[in-house]
């Protein structure tokens, strides 16, 4: 009994000094312990700076109004034909600071949305990059649906991988694996195969799995279905719907197709291998495909990772159309931090990286949405988001990338805190993260400041 009370107040004793340093120096173990960001023994005698000032929406002096322009970083400077940088405050609108806003900002992408409206048989492909927001299909699919359902009306899922943590409760796609995969990502890299778009490589030790895409709606649309992988021996033969099929592909970065058909269930097996696999696509013969890349937990930075060989290859097999990058959360895991230099300096060569091997692809950023931190008694928006959007519009600037301010959009200031604590619970106690209900409100705004934009082009421009 002595040795369990030792043991109780040995734990109580560091417990505490644990929670003395992360109060004192400013959230320094959050990155370590996170469970302790929110948590301040010393807020009764702190004082906390108060929260930026809340404001109506539409115009960009109200949107000034919610979120001042932060101090931690000088202001780019614009040419004489181009927008005022502050311009990144607007809400509901791609902001292109090389142009005015009565031109488009994506105008190829949009081109191409175009010419299939008016009934010509193109592919148009998004890549969508980001963290645990858009996880489990959020926001994207909501967007995906609106874009698909407006454009050709043919629908699928895009590209969905081998084994997923969110796959129990995504529901654009019911995907259930074997537990045999082998997962290499971002966090691991245990192998020294190519880590595919998503931050994924699978082996298989005789994997199966069984996707069936919930997107497609009318049972006479026919659906592709597409094996991306690696190099593949050339006596492999896989089994799909229990059909065998010999597998021939001998590029860095391939593209198999494994089936084509009105099916929307597939169930796939793979020899034991370790070839490289990275997923399924399932895609409508023409249309608008949207690829939902998340992984939990990451800022951005390890995109610079990809292999430069594997990107080209990528880029010159159905290369993407628009590449949209949404991050932002996980860099704010301190409450009060305001200096986002090391974010900058970090997701700068990333987005080099990707637009020199994506060189025809157009980019959009789309920024943090709203959070909150625990200041005293209250939820409140992070002290540091003004600088964060600010620093994240100073990579789109500089970068030559439309902005789009999700923040604000949502309502700027304090919108999470009334998401959380209203009577809809449209986002999750952590202050974070929208509720599926949330993700949809966030997916249809986007999907309207993208109608917007496409509905700038001149119509009488053909698609060439």
């Amino acid at each position: 009994m002595k040795n369990s009370n030792k043991k109780v107040l040995l734990f109580i004793s560091l417990s505490f000094l644990l929670l003395l340093v992360e109060s004192c120096f400013t959230g320094q173990l959050s990155p370590y312990w996170p469970s302790v960001s929110n948590v301040d023994i010393l807020s009764d005698i702190k004082q906390f700076p108060a929260s930026a000032p809340s404001g109506s929406k539409g115009s960009l002096l109200a949107a000034r109004s919610v979120a001042p322009v932060a101090d931690s970083l000088t202001i780019p400077k614009a040419s004489s034909d181009s927008l005022s940088f502050a311009h990144y405050l607007l809400p509901r609108v791609f902001v292109d600071f090389r142009k005015d806003t009565t031109r488009p900002a994506l105008p190829a992408i949009m081109k191409k949305l175009e010419a299939l409206k008016s009934g010509q048989k193109v592919k148009v492909r998004i890549a969508w990059f980001g963290d645990s927001l858009i996880e489990g299909d959020l926001i994207t699919q909501t967007v995906r649906e609106l874009l698909q359902n407006n454009f050709s009306g043919n629908h699928g899922v895009g590209f969905v991988p081998f084994k997923s943590i969110t796959s129990g409760f995504r529901i654009s796609a019911i995907a259930r694996s074997s537990d045999s995969w082998v997962d290499d990502n971002f966090k691991t890299r245990s192998y020294k195969d190519p880590l595919f778009l998503s931050g994924h490589v699978f082996y298989s030790p005789s994997g199966r799995l069984s996707l069936r895409d919930n997107t497609v709606k009318d049972s006479s649309q026919v659906l592709e279905k597409w094996l991306i992988c690696g190099p593949v021996d050339s006596n492999t033969v896989i089994t799909v719907n229990k059909t065998a099929i010999p597998i021939t592909a001998s590029r860095l970065f391939n593209r198999v197709l494994i089936e084509k058909s009105s099916k929307k269930l597939i169930n796939l097996t793979v020899p034991s291998t370790w070839t490289a696999l990275y997923g399924v696509s399932c895609e409508p013969e023409y249309g608008v495909m949207i690829d939902n890349f998340s992984f939990r937990g990451i800022s951005g930075f390890e995109l610079v990772r990809f292999d430069e060989a594997f990107l080209d290859e990528i880029a010159q097999s159905g290369a993407y159309d628009l590449i949209v990058i949404q991050y932002g959360v996980n860099v704010m895991f301190r409450a009060h931090d305001k200096n986002y230099a090391y974010y900058l300096k970090g997701m700068d060569p990333a987005l080099k990286k990707l637009k020199h091997h994506f060189p025809h692809a157009e980019f959009l950023m789309v920024s943090c949405s709203d959070r909150a931190f625990r200041y005293g008694t209250e939820w409140k928006t992070a002290v540091g988001m003004d600088s964060l959007l600010k620093t994240q519009a100073t990579l789109a600037f500089t970068n030559g990338i439309p902005f789009f301010n999700m923040y604000q959009t949502m309502g700027g200031n304090g919108t999470i805190v009334k998401w959380v604590e209203g009577p809809e619970r449209l986002a999750s106690k952590d202050y974070i993260h929208p509720s599926p209900r949330g993700a949809a409100i966030l997916g249809n705004l986007f999907y309207n400041a993208f109608m917007n934009d496409y509905h700038k082009l001149p119509k009488k421009r053909a698609y060439n």
